[in-house]
């Protein structure tokens, strides 16, 4: 017997479309989309038995095709437990196989495991055709063959090339720690110190033309003919972001029409041919295959899909409300501390004045319009929407002002509204286009600098960066927002994210970030 407590949603992955394709399931978006029109169809007609009785049914088969048995997550109480479950074991007669351990999973102390009739062939998929015989550590084999558990959206196949990693050296003043010694780390001031950067480590390059499709493939013909800045990708092995970037104009402009580069097995390609290029550090077992073509033969045996997990937004926010991290290391005078709080006062003040269009906002965020407000919940900022004399209604201000305890409980925990934006991050573009055609490595930031068009638009010359979970002041980095000709046109593109220089530790500092999405909160500074 199957309990509702013990059944949780996810999202969609690569391992739930293998699932559903193993067990005849074509499309499941359709054909669950399909039923819910004709149970809404049904209910709007008059009742009798009939209805009533083909409804049950209806509802019966929507259940069957959501519920996914060959996927199990099982929580463990102790070693014990987790031997017993690894020699197998059955639930309704059904017998599961141990699968992985996602990243969040083990947190969690939860494993994944399958069902028999499609265990083998998931095992097969999952492996992907890689050599076997090279060596890699477990736990990191593991955490890569998780990635066909992440929650993702396929979209159109591109044309893929893998190249390697635009690496860099420089110096720059550290502060190292050491724990090799007895007692607390040491810490020791390195000056000129050298260090060997992997700038393009996560991300990679999309075509404009490819960005146009993805954009329309997830949102619609509404964005059909717009890029998007960016995408967290999902394929085998791989991880990372791609940002949209003309490597085609790169090449006619800055190569001099020489379109050929390696690709990460050495063999030369024409960058004209592709559509999307991945770096080494992205394909995570890329040199498990001899080469590009048998990467690509093997993925398209295993029937996986090229998908998003998460994108870079159209439109960045103007406030956000800050961590108590990135507060905690400031000495602020009462007066600093009063302004620093000012406008989430303000905003508890305006809603406490019982103003109707001050409190909508309050409760549903700078995102609410015109083309969204159809979809907000039935609920009472509905009703004051409708007629702003909710307000007066005793259970209508009983709820806003159960919303302001909690918004003043968490502003003195350090939740305050900033001006300011978390922003996914992207190595120097142009370093990396440099990198790929085998030019020096230049790039167009210079150490210390930035380029982001959020702030560049509001004439904003220096911002800081924060990046939980922070330890100490070192964890902040003030940068220079930077623009030219030659910087607006190459990173045309990218308008939701950060652009870093390839010549500083501004990673390093912010706890070891890279750029595989990775989020920086930006704030002006006055």
């Amino acid at each position: 017997m199957k309990n509702k407590n013990d059944i949780v949603a996810l999202n969609d992955s690569q391992i739930l479309r293998w699932i559903c394709e193993l067990n005849g399931i074509e499309n499941l978006d359709e054909e669950v989309s399909n039923l819910k029109k004709q149970i809404k169809f049904i209910k709007k007609q008059p009742k009798s038995k009939e209805n009533k009785d083909k409804i049950k049914e209806l509802y019966e088969k929507l259940y069957s095709l959501q519920y996914q048995k060959d996927y199990f997550c099982l929580i463990m109480n102790s070693d014990k437990d987790y031997d017993r479950a690894n020699q197998e074991f059955k639930i309704n007669d059904y017998k599961y196989h141990r699968l992985l351990g996602t990243n969040g999973g083990i947190k969690k102390s939860t494993i994944t495991y399958v069902g028999d009739n499609v265990y083998k062939e998931i095992v097969k998929r999952m492996d992907n055709g890689r050599d076997k015989t090279k060596p890699i550590i477990p736990a990191k084999l593991e955490a890569y063959q998780a990635l066909i558990c992440s929650g993702s959206i396929p979209v159109t196949m591109p044309r893929i090339l893998i190249v390697n990693d635009c690496n860099v050296t420089f110096k720059e003043d550290v502060i190292k720690i050491s724990d090799e010694c007895e007692g607390e780390p040491q810490l020791t001031y390195e000056k000129d110190y050298e260090i060997e950067y992997c700038d393009s480590d996560g991300y990679g390059f999309m075509s404009p033309d490819y960005s146009h499709t993805i954009n329309k493939d997830l949102y619609g013909d509404e964005f059909e003919g717009q890029t998007i800045s960016g995408v967290n990708t999902r394929y085998a092995w791989t991880k990372g972001m791609l940002f949209t970037f003309d490597f085609v104009e790169f090449a006619k402009r800055v190569n001099h029409e020489i379109y050929m580069v390696k690709d990460a097995w050495g063999e030369w390609r024409d960058v004209r041919d592709y559509d999307v290029i991945l770096t080494t550090s992205m394909v995570k077992l890329w040199d498990s295959y001899e080469s590009l073509e048998h990467f690509i033969t093997c993925c398209n045996e295993n029937h996986y899909q090229f998908s998003v997990t998460k994108t870079t937004p159209h439109e960045l926010e103007n406030v956000r409300n800050s961590n108590y991290q990135f507060l905690q290391t400031y000495d602020l005078s009462d007066e600093e501390l009063y302004e620093l709080c000012k406008p989430t006062i303000d905003e508890i003040t305006d809603v406490l004045g019982c103003d109707w269009r001050k409190s909508i906002v309050f409760a549903k965020g700078m995102y609410l319009s015109e083309d969204n407000v159809d979809c907000i919940d039935d609920d009472f900022i509905k009703a004051i929407m409708i007629d702003k004399r909710m307000l007066d209604d005793s259970f209508v201000l009983r709820k806003i002002h159960s919303m302001i305890k909690k918004r003043i409980s968490d502003a003195a925990k350090g939740s305050i509204k900033l001006s300011g934006n978390f922003a996914i991050v992207s190595g120097d573009l142009y370093s990396l286009a440099q990198s790929i055609f085998g030019l020096p490595i230049t790039g167009l930031l210079k150490s210390g600098e930035v380029y982001h068009k959020y702030w560049i638009d509001k004439n904003v010359d220096e911002i800081a960066l924060f990046r939980a979970p922070m330890t100490c002041h070192n964890n902040i980095r003030r940068k220079k927002v930077v623009h030219n000709e030659e910087m607006d046109f190459w990173y045309q593109y990218n308008t939701a994210g950060i652009i870093l220089n390839s010549w500083d530790t501004t990673c390093d500092a912010l706890n070891g970030a890279d750029k595989d999405s990775d989020t920086f909160f930006q704030q002006t500074i006055k």
